[in-house]
């Protein structure tokens, strides 16, 4: 009995643990999306953003779509529908391509309109965006095929969604003397922090997949810094820009 009740404990707190960070990764990406899309003309950013286009309002539903599904999925298994968790999952397997499709091209459109930090180059900036792609594409694709190892693939959705707080949390009104680098992605990779935590005061140990998606992670951000600003890059990012131009 008491084991049980142990168990009990342990699945309990698993949930709140889960459940809480997939609404507060919402609620970041929302709050930096307030003034220049979900709010925008209520809520005053403070400076000048982009006009929106047709792509943008389609890659903010795809995306806001996967977002609150991502937080209903959560909350279904807290709620131990795992039946509706499972159906709602099937039906959404289409969003994954969609999103790919529309970041690219959203991103490489992006350089047009340089809706980038005004401080940096917006050839450079495509960093960001475009290898971001395959890192959330991957994490999303690798918590599919782990769809039956439930440690696993909830961990490859978190890191998924974690990736897509950096947008949001770039957003925000930080002070002028944070640094950039902690705002693209030291933010979002307090989740990571988190994620790592949990594992090792629930487990003693890193999750294998918390080692391999939060290294695909961290590994992506320092990639992006790496090469942003180097000649083969910016060469590719011109011709990959011209796609679209």
């Amino acid at each position: 009995m008491a084991t049980r009740a142990g168990s009990a404990r342990r699945l309990s707190a698993e949930r709140w643990f889960f459940g809480g960070t997939a609404i507060a990764m919402a609620g970041s990406i929302i709050i930096g999306f307030l003034p220049s899309y979900y709010l925008r003309g209520v809520v005053d950013p403070g400076h000048p953003i982009p006009s929106l286009t047709p792509l943008v309002h389609l890659h903010g539903l795809i995306f806001t779509a996967w977002m609150l599904l991502y937080v209903a999925q959560v909350l279904l298994i807290s709620a131990d529908r795992r039946d509706l968790h499972r159906r709602l999952g099937m039906a959404s397997v289409g969003l994954l391509p969609a999103m790919v499709a529309i970041a690219l091209v959203s991103a490489l459109y992006q350089v047009g309109r340089a809706s980038g930090p005004p401080i940096v180059a917006p050839l450079s900036w495509l960093a960001i965006p475009l290898i971001s792609v395959p890192v959330f594409a991957g994490l999303i694709g690798a918590g599919l095929t782990k769809r039956w190892d439930a440690a696993s693939h909830k961990r490859y959705m978190f890191l998924a969604m974690l990736e897509m707080t950096s947008p949001g949390f770039g957003r925000w009104p930080w002070p002028a003397f944070v640094p950039g680098p902690v705002i693209i992605f030291g933010f979002s990779d307090l989740f990571l922090l988190a994620l790592i935590g949990w594992d090792l005061k629930r487990h003693g140990r890193l999750h294998r997949a918390t080692l391999i998606g939060g290294g695909i992670v961290l590994a992506s951000q320092v990639l992006r810094f790496a090469v942003w600003q180097t000649g083969p890059w910016l060469s590719f990012a011109r011709w990959a820009a011209g796609l679209v131009a």
